[in-house]
């Protein structure tokens, strides 16, 4: 008999334990569009090659971040729910504290699908944003929940051209998002 109550106490626990996770508001790291969950796993500033390393030759590298701008890349876990979810990433937006202006994803390897439920895929985004020092966050359209990023750093104060000088900060170069034509190109 007491075995019995414990098995009972235990399934009605995990019962109250299920749906007050699933009620719960996502935890600070996470921004939910419809019955999807994206979750930050990382965001870092990319630096990549400079003038000097492209021996002067960066006229005409598509997809070119030049040093007055820096490419950040956000890491994801895309989730679904329980149930089954179409997702588009491309959505997500990044802000400059205290902006509105959106910063839309430049590049990454994730494109738009569908999940089964309970299923989640990995993946990355690249945004192209101003040098200036400024702090960012991730967020949805239409929503005030964002979640933090990181702080960029500030380029040097000659560093707008990408000029054939001895310019230390470092270009990188962007990648299309899957399944987007590149610039100029036709499909």
């Amino acid at each position: 008999m007491a075995a019995a109550v414990i098995v009972v106490a235990a399934a009605l626990l995990g019962g109250w334990r299920a749906a007050a996770l699933r009620t719960a508001a996502p935890d600070a790291s996470t921004v939910v569009v419809g019955d999807t969950s994206y979750r930050v796993m990382q965001a870092e500033q990319v630096t990549g090659l400079s003038d000097n390393d492209l021996s002067g030759m960066a006229h005409g590298i598509q997809g070119l971040v030049t040093s007055g701008k820096t490419l950040v890349t956000v890491s994801l876990v895309v989730s679904a729910g329980d149930a089954s979810s179409t997702f588009d990433p491309s959505t997500l937006q990044v802000f400059e504290v205290g902006s509105s202006q959106p910063i839309l994803p430049a590049g990454g390897t994730l494109a738009a699908g569908t999940l089964h439920a309970h299923a989640s895929v990995e993946g990355a985004l690249s945004f192209v944003v101003p040098r200036d020092g400024s702090r960012l966050v991730l967020r949805a359209p239409g929503q005030s929940h964002s979640v933090p990023l990181l702080q960029v750093d500030v380029s040097a104060p000659d560093s707008g051209s990408h000029g054939h000088g001895d310019d230390p900060s470092s270009p990188s170069i962007v990648a299309p998002m899957p399944d987007q034509p590149e610039v100029g190109a036709s499909r």
